[in-house]
């Protein structure tokens, strides 16, 4: 893990955004940047991190079929299909273990580990949700009842089949997964570790100790985190297959965040192809949905509930708009403890030519 550390800090109040009382004096965290492979075998693995037009022509063929034919291999196993959302969550572990340094080491350092281990990061965000944290330690307490009332839950949210029928076949199905990736993943490894590299080398690593806040900003395309006494590191993992999305994760004092790496960053191949980022951006204006989102954010700052209410769609499906514009730079979201409110970038509004700018301004 390469640390980017910055000295101890006060910072004020930030003149975008909602302002909030009693952060005119408070300790930055250290800000530091690990580039390791071992996270994008976690994000190839999940079918729902990334966006396929996000990646190199060849990756998309290549994360197509090789997900076809895990899944072929593994039809037989239904906790294998259920824990695929999850394996990610197994990222937690990764933070705190610097000395795993590729997807082999990983997969012998989940292999030694204990089924409540694994379940334990597995349902780690879970445990930490204010809403869901008591159901899921009784679930992880083998309580049959509440690991029914959880998988309902989350099949809600999902729209479909989250859990299998016992807690068990969950670690089980997340080791199958683990090992039938593996070798398929081994053979684009090195590539994906210089494209992580690349896209550490083009960012300005002193920004994280002159700036630690503003360097995450940037790094995420529109992540604003507001300083928080319970978190005293922030980790950068920057991630090629989970273009052009963030995922964030709290583990004790530690905030991961796994940021999707710049498109400078894919190398000759990306060249020839039109920009991304213009790419991105007028996909996210495509939809009427999200036009109509940044038309209330150009009224105000918003919560996420406050949009829902508003557009009359669900939490999820406003969520994923959200994303979709914040990847295309055009929405700032603002985490504070458990409130997370969103943002209008106006200059990236202008970039994006009159039009726009004539639309929000009615």
């Amino acid at each position: 893990m390469a640390g980017l550390q910055n000295p101890t800090r006060t910072t004020r109040d930030r003149s975008s955004g909602l302002v909030r009382p009693g952060l005119t004096s408070i300790h930055m965290p250290v800000v530091e940047i690990d580039a390791r492979t071992v996270y994008d075998f976690l994000v190839s693995a999940c079918n729902d991190c990334g966006e396929l037009e996000d990646l190199l022509r060849e990756d998309r063929t290549w994360i197509t079929e090789n997900r076809a034919e895990l899944n072929a291999e593994l039809s037989g196993s239904k906790s294998a299909g259920s824990c695929v959302g999850f394996v990610f969550e197994i990222s937690r572990m990764v933070v705190l273990r610097p000395e795993i340094k590729n997807a082999r080491q990983f997969v012998a350092a989940v292999d030694e580990m204990t089924d409540a281990e694994l379940l334990e990061c597995m349902l780690g965000e879970l445990l930490d949700n204010a809403e869901l944290g008591d159901l899921a330690r009784r679930t992880l307490a083998d309580d049959p009842t509440a690991l029914a009332e959880l998988a309902g839950l989350l099949n809600l949210t999902k729209g479909h089949e989250v859990l299998p029928d016992s807690l068990p076949e969950l670690a089980s199905g997340a080791r199958l997964v683990l090992r039938a990736w593996l070798p398929k993943y081994e053979k684009l490894e090195a590539r994906v570790g210089r494209m992580l590299d690349r896209d550490v080398s083009g960012r300005h690593l002193d920004d994280a100790g002159r700036d630690p806040l503003g360097f995450v900003e940037r790094a995420t395309n529109g992540i604003r985190m507001v300083p928080d006494q319970t978190v005293r590191r922030i980790v950068l993992a920057p991630t090629y297959f989970g273009r052009p999305y963030n995922s964030l994760s709290k583990v004790n004092d530690i905030q991961l965040v796994c940021y999707p790496i710049a498109d400078s960053a894919l190398g000759a191949g990306g060249m020839a192809a039109p920009p991304v980022a213009t790419v991105r951006l007028y996909r996210a204006l495509g939809d009427e949905s999200r036009l109509r989102i940044l038309h209330l954010l150009a009224e105000r700052d918003r919560y996420l509930t406050e949009l829902a209410t508003e557009l009359d769609l669900s939490k999820p499906t406003v969520s994923h708009h959200l994303a979709q514009l914040r990847s295309a730079g055009l929405v700032t979201m603002t985490e504070q403890g458990n409130l997370t409110y969103y943002t209008l970038r106006r200059d990236r509004v202008a970039e994006a030519g009159p039009e726009l700018s004539g639309f929000l301004a009615r």
